[in-house]
């Protein structure tokens, strides 16, 4: 027994010295060109459905199955789904719930599976050769499971929809993660942070170039995904046509966007490296130790004061633009009676102002020469106006009270969409400890659909009791008010010295117990 516990500390210390000398080799290897191709071709595969089918198709398609399957507010007559804004319940495990609470509800079960999900798997990639193997599964997985949507063939099939909707949302929050965790890396081994450290360059210096280096890196993947997602929805927009706007051409457009996703899977697969990380030791219990080492870090991070500070502002913020798409879909669908056609035109507005605006506020940065925490806030607080402007259609004869004004608000959600996105992501790489990447961008992926539970339950709720979806909008105006007042107090200076601390007070504890 003894001996075989000599042998594992053995065979650990060789898989630690070999990650070692990878890690010096991979220094003095800057990314290539090739391998960035590969990683933005991933969000080229999965971008679409994050824009168009989570975005706008997916809770449109689950209302309109739920309202076919439904009943009137008497509980008795068949929903006539033909009348605008027709306000139906349908009947899940013995409760009435309202059909445009249908799909909020399945969002926010799938959220909830999906940070289940990270917890269980995105700590275990920060060990050993393990990131791009559970990129490449989740996306796999979750591209086979939106193919799926062509098989709902009648509308009673609606619960069947949702756990495809669940399945393919679980793999694409998974897959994202993975993805984003190659941003830090990245601006760590790019080419001129490499020639940089080669010529001794201040540490203010590193910082600075590696900052605009992750931000870029951001603002393109980002970019990348929103065109994915354009073109895309030109494809679902000439299967509608082609199949003279039935129903189920939604479904087989939403097919359409899992076939691209496992089509374009073949470039990361070729091209995406492997970047190993410190292999696990084998005493440790790997079904445990994804929950120890969330809960850990949870722990720990609350010594990291500025990343909890962001991403408290984050929970809110992601809540506001995770539901401001799928909300809107429903209330121009209800509202306006916008066919399929109509919303396919929507969801191709969304990601041509965002991969526009991604460099239109770049533009902005660049010339005014703001900080990315300066643009956030900025961006923030033009969100925060959105919802404003729908709830003033209470009061005043305008305020999303006519058609057109649906389509202003897709384009300016649009500008704002995108950039927001690129910007979080950079500035939060910036705040993370070295060697803890996946572990902490699924953290703030968790912090993000974390709250993307609440914000489409909280509006199911509030849709269920009053039957009026505008009023969905309530929640969102809070949220993202409060977000907006809570960044500015963040100090990102700080922020990044104690990531540096949090890695030195971790190596020595580790040599402490070694």
């Amino acid at each position: 027994m003894e001996r075989e516990s000599t042998l594992q500390i053995l065979q650990d210390e060789k898989n630690i010295a070999t990650y070692n000398e990878s890690i010096i080799n991979e220094d003095k290897q800057p990314v290539t060109s090739k391998e960035l191709k590969g990683w933005y071709l991933h969000n080229f595969a999965c971008g679409a459905y994050d824009v168009a089918i989570a975005g706008f198709f997916a809770p449109v398609l689950l209302e309109k199955l739920a309202s076919k399957s439904g009943y009137e507010l008497d509980r008795v007559t068949p929903c006539d789904t033909l009348v605008p804004n027709h306000k139906c319940v349908i009947k899940i495990a013995g409760v009435y719930i309202d059909t445009d609470s249908f799909s909020f509800y399945v969002v926010s079960l799938s959220v909830l599976l999906q940070s289940l999900l990270l917890i269980s798997c995105t700590s275990l990639a920060d060990h050993g050769a393990n990131r791009k193997k559970f990129l490449l599964f989740f996306s796999t997985v979750g591209a086979v499971a939106t193919i799926c949507y062509a098989l709902v063939f009648k509308p009673e099939w609606y619960l069947f929809a949702g756990i495809i909707t669940i399945v393919s949302n679980c793999c694409f929050g998974a897959a994202y993660v993975f993805h984003l965790a190659h941003i830090p890396i990245f601006s760590r081994i790019y080419p001129e942070v490499l020639l940089l450290k080669k010529s001794n360059a201040s540490s203010e210096k590193l910082l600075e170039v590696e900052e605009k280096i992750s931000t870029k890196l951001s603002a393109n993947t980002t970019g990348v995904g929103f065109v994915a997602g354009l073109l895309v929805v030109f494809g679902g927009l000439g299967i509608v046509l082609a199949l003279n706007s039935s129903d189920y051409s939604l479904q087989i457009a939403m097919s359409f966007g899992g076939g691209w996703w496992l089509i374009w899977l073949i470039f990361p697969f070729l091209w995406l490296k492997e970047h190993p990380e410190p292999p696990l030791p084998s005493t440790v219990n790997k079904f445990l130790y994804p929950y120890k080492r969330i809960f850990k870090t949870m722990k720990k991070a609350r010594k990291l004061k500025q990343i909890t500070i962001f991403l408290t502002s984050w929970f809110l913020l992601s809540d506001g633009i995770n539901t401001i798409g799928p909300l809107a879909a429903l209330f121009g669908s209800k509202t306006f009676n916008l066919t399929e056609v109509q919303l396919i035109i929507l969801a191709i507005i969304v990601p041509s102002c965002a991969a526009i605006g991604i460099y239109i506020f770049y533009f902005i940065e660049k010339l005014f020469k703001f900080t990315t925490k300066t643009m956030i806030i900025i961006i923030s607080i033009m969100l925060t106006l959105l919802p404003a402007y729908t709830l003033l259609g209470f009061f005043l004869p305008f305020g999303m009270r006519h058609n057109w004004e649906i389509w202003l608000f897709v384009v300016y959600f649009g500008l704002c969409l995108g950039s927001i996105q690129a910007y979080s992501q950079s500035l939060f790489s910036r705040l993370i400890p070295k060697g803890h990447e996946s572990e902490f961008f699924s953290l703030y992926l968790i912090t993000a659909k974390g709250s993307s539970t609440l914000g489409p339950m909280l509006s199911g709720i509030v849709t269920s009791a009053t039957h009026e979806i505008r009023n969905g909008f309530w929640v969102l105006f809070v949220m993202l008010s409060i977000s907006s007042v809570i960044v500015m107090t963040l100090v990102v200076d700080i922020g990044i010295k104690e990531s540096e601390d949090f890695v030195k007070d971790e190596i020595e504890e580790q040599s402490e117990q070694s």
